[in-house]
């Protein structure tokens, strides 16, 4: 019944709008009108905009899929994330940037988890109902005003203005943009954009890659938003040195869930393993504001006193640039680097949140099936990383695994929880998590295991190891 709503609303609009403005018309210029114009104006007219309308939606959703299929596999959908394939070959991990709570990089971050210096901290302008400050996983320096002021010509420029993004949404896309710059500068240094460059005929073959730009968005952000956003970050692809012709059509939804997109370029990498595979999977989000923050109170969630059991409201930004084996080799000629060996995600019967006692039998199921896809004994992961926070339903199904399936580690040495660190942010807590991981595994020289249990309705999970022993 529901799927009718929508549709329905708008039929009803349409005669509404038709009919509104034609009995308008009829008296403003005091027309009495015959019975042909009453079939015309209120019947037909109406109907002709519905059929255009219909039209139009098909021929757009033709083209759309026309171009995210004429890319390439990767940039088509993620989800939901399939579980990996007996052949997925491993993604090798060219580089990880991060801005979070406590750090610029996953190197700065690690070291400061390590440190037991890494926590939320008491925040100087939000308040709860009963004016205390809220305790938040606030950037230091997550300052989008001269972001707002770049943006606001190229803005004006597309018929919008800075009011196109909400207050948090400036903070998730001035640390978003941050990390991808980052990353771009790796991209900028390709070795095959000179040649492609210096070709006479744009025509012409070029084995430089086309460039996967993956975002996963909030899903809480509208349509037009995303479009805005993503339209803004190829821009700074393009300032990196990265032609813009080489970056694949925007997909129509990349993805809400990481691991949905990992999964799928796992999945895309194990069906065509001749052509070279160049992405880059990014996540930005900030829930610092007093919309996100009454978003988070009025539906139960928020942290406060009363509350201990309720979400710490975090952001931030994650990126990770992946690519084959030959495109690493390529980017970083000679280093130490880490591979996205698998990842998988299963969903849970019902949310997490209101479950009355705490089973990690899913999060259990969902790790051994990953470990032996990808045949890495449970012996052999040196650590574990995960975007779990301080909940106690949340810390203690990783507790179970880890005295279940991994009893020589340490969680006091060998687990970092990004979430109980940095507060709650989504898709960017567990990639996060992911980037700590690859910095984990280089680390150890060993692989390490990667946890999201922060969504209350899924459980995901990645193996990263050196690219050595993948």
């Amino acid at each position: 019944m529901r799927a009718w709503l929508k549709p329905l609303g708008f039929v009803v609009g349409a005669f509404g709008a038709c009919w509104l403005g034609t009995i308008w018309y009829w008296r403003a210029s005091n027309r009495e009108p015959a019975a042909d114009d009453l079939v015309l104006y209120l019947l037909v007219l109406p109907l002709a905009l519905l059929l255009l309308v219909w039209l139009g939606k098909k021929i757009y959703t033709g083209m759309s899929a026309a171009a995210a299929a004429s890319a390439a596999a990767p940039a088509t959908s993620a989800e939901p994330a399939p579980a990996p394939t007996a052949a997925a070959p491993a993604l090798t991990i060219v580089a990880a940037a991060v801005r979070a709570p406590h750090s610029q990089s996953p190197d700065e971050l690690r070291a400061a988890l390590a440190e037991g210096a890494a926590r939320p901290a008491l925040d100087d302008e939000l308040y709860d109902d009963h004016g205390f400050p809220l305790m938040t996983g606030r950037v230091a320096d997550n300052d989008p005003a001269m972001l707002r002021d770049e943006l606001e010509p190229w803005l004006t420029a597309r018929g919008e203005s800075v009011r196109a993004f909400s207050d948090e949404q400036w903070r998730a896309l001035n640390a978003g943009s941050a990390v991808l710059a980052e990353l771009a500068g790796w991209l900028g240094v390709h070795p095959q954009i000179a040649e492609h460059m210096a070709r006479t005929d744009p025509r012409a073959p070029t084995a430089l890659p086309l460039l996967h730009l993956l975002p996963v968005w909030p899903a809480g952000w509208a349509a037009a938003t995303r479009q805005l956003a993503d339209e803004w970050l190829r821009q700074i692809l393009v300032r990196g040195g990265w032609p813009r012709e080489r970056l694949a059509p925007a997909a129509p939804q990349a993805g809400t869930h990481v691991n949905g997109v990992l999964a799928t370029l796992l999945a895309h990498a194990a069906t065509d393993t001749t052509a070279p595979l160049l992405a880059v999977v990014l996540a930005c989000d900030s829930h610092l504001s007093e919309t996100g923050i009454d978003a988070l109170s009025g539906a139960g969630r928020l942290f406060t006193a009363r509350h201990a059991q309720g979400e710490i409201p975090g952001e931030g930004a994650a990126g990770l640039l992946l690519a084959d084996a030959a495109q690493a080799a390529l980017l970083a000629p000679g280093e130490a680097l880490a591979q996205l060996r698998g990842a998988a995600s299963t969903e849970l019967s019902g949310s997490a949140d209101v479950a009355k006692r705490i089973d990690s039998t899913v999060l259990r199921r969902a790790t051994e099936a990953l470990l032996q896809h990808t045949q890495c004994p449970a012996a052999d992961i040196a650590a574990l990383t995960a975007d779990t926070d301080h909940r106690t339903g949340r810390v203690m199904e990783v507790m179970d695994l880890v005295s279940d399936q991994f009893k020589e580690l340490d969680p006091a040495t060998d687990l970092a929880s990004v979430g109980a660190a940095c507060g709650s942010c989504g898709a960017v807590t567990y990639l996060t998590a992911l980037a700590l991981a690859q910095q984990e595994a280089l680390e150890r020289a060993a692989p390490v295991l990667c946890i999201g249990n922060l969504d209350p309705y899924r459980r995901d999970v990645a193996l990263v190891a050196p690219a050595a022993q993948a």
